[in-house]
């Protein structure tokens, strides 16, 4: 029979070491008649904010304590103003999440201006799908090919610097030749799509095709729009026919730019908190976040909504955005230099 000193000198030990399991009660007391908010980088109606929504409505049923959770909209330099504000300028204890631009760590990385937090401190939580960005122009805008974009210049709809929209095209113009021209100051894809619609611009960079199946899938059924290239790792599986842009490039520091710029493509709609936040809470967000994807009911509505649910936990996040400081300097420095970042 263990004595009850040798039973507090491991308990002690335990402590020292930290490794005893903090109370799931504790977490629990925490966030009983708390609000979470999921703080969405960009305008409503966008990918971005239908994802954090639909989380919205199931993540507290799963979280000790069951706490309201509600979505905030802060649009603003393509998520880096809220990216700032998750980070650095918010309660670091676990009530404020961050729903922001994918590219947000490699923008750090890659030395971005106005970055107000670190790649490394983001603390992930999962994500609920990943796909690959496209380039696509409305039907009636003539340019039907990146052949025919090589032509003349191309008005593209834009939010700011750090967001798809403003990185795709400059990337694919520096690459093989083409001639868009990113027209930013669009606080999101509601905005830019009704200006592609009115023909105010002719088209738009870097939304993702998870993000189309889910807002726009009348678009494809009803060929209003002309997919011309998608920018991933390797080729949507429904979408066989549009050229990767991998694809397009033999040269291999191009190639390794595009896949330093492809990575946040398999980082997709991903939610993190600040470091601050406690080791326990993260545990517990994290635990929430997976079961919510498991949902029956949560399931049944992303696909009646037609959103495509492509789970990741967060230690499978943490491992990706390492990836990025794995490329040579010399790939980072040519990647900031075509994304205009310095």
């Amino acid at each position: 029979m263990i004595s009850v000193s040798a039973k507090i000198f491991c308990a002690t030990a335990l402590v020292a070491l930290g490794t005893l399991p903090a109370p799931a009660q504790g977490v629990a007391d925490f966030y009983k008649g708390k609000t979470v908010q999921i703080v969405v980088g960009f305008g409503v109606g966008g990918g971005y904010d239908l994802y954090a929504r639909a989380l919205s409505r199931y993540l507290g049923k799963h979280l000790p304590g069951h706490p309201n959770v509600v979505v905030q909209n802060m649009e603003g330099a393509g998520s880096v103003r809220a990216a700032n504000f998750v980070y650095a300028g918010s309660p670091q204890d676990g009530t404020v999440i961050a729903a922001v631009n994918q590219n947000m760590p490699m923008y750090q990385m890659l030395g971005g201006a106005g970055a107000k937090f670190e790649a490394a401190g983001m603390q992930w939580l999962g994500s609920m799908t990943n796909s690959n960005g496209l380039v696509y122009t409305w039907h009636t805008s003539g340019i039907k090919t990146l052949d025919d974009a090589k032509q003349k210049e191309v008005p593209m709809g834009a939010v700011g610097a750090a967001s798809d929209s403003v990185i795709f095209p400059n990337l694919i113009n520096e690459m093989i030749g083409t001639r868009f021209k990113p027209i930013s100051g669009y606080a999101g894809s509601a905005q830019i799509h009704l200006a592609m619609e009115r023909g105010e611009v002719m088209g738009r960079g870097g939304n993702s095709w998870a993000s189309v199946q889910t807002a726009n899938m009348s678009w494809i059924k009803e060929n209003k729009i002309n997919i011309l290239v998608q920018v991933g790792l390797e080729k949507e599986p429904d979408l066989p026919q549009v050229p990767l842009l991998l694809d397009l490039v033999n040269d291999e520091d191009r190639k390794g730019v595009i896949r330093v710029v492809s990575l946040p493509t398999a980082l997709g709609y991903g939610h993190w908190v600040a470091p601050g936040v406690p080791k326990d809470r993260v545990a517990a967000l994290r635990a929430a976040y997976a079961a919510v994807m498991k949902h029956p009911e949560f399931l049944n509505e992303t696909e009646k909504t037609g959103m495509v649910v492509r789970a990741q936990p967060g230690e499978t996040l943490d491992g990706l955005v390492r990836q990025v400081t794995t490329a040579p300097k010399s790939v980072l420095d040519r990647t900031a230099q075509i994304l205009k970042w310095k």
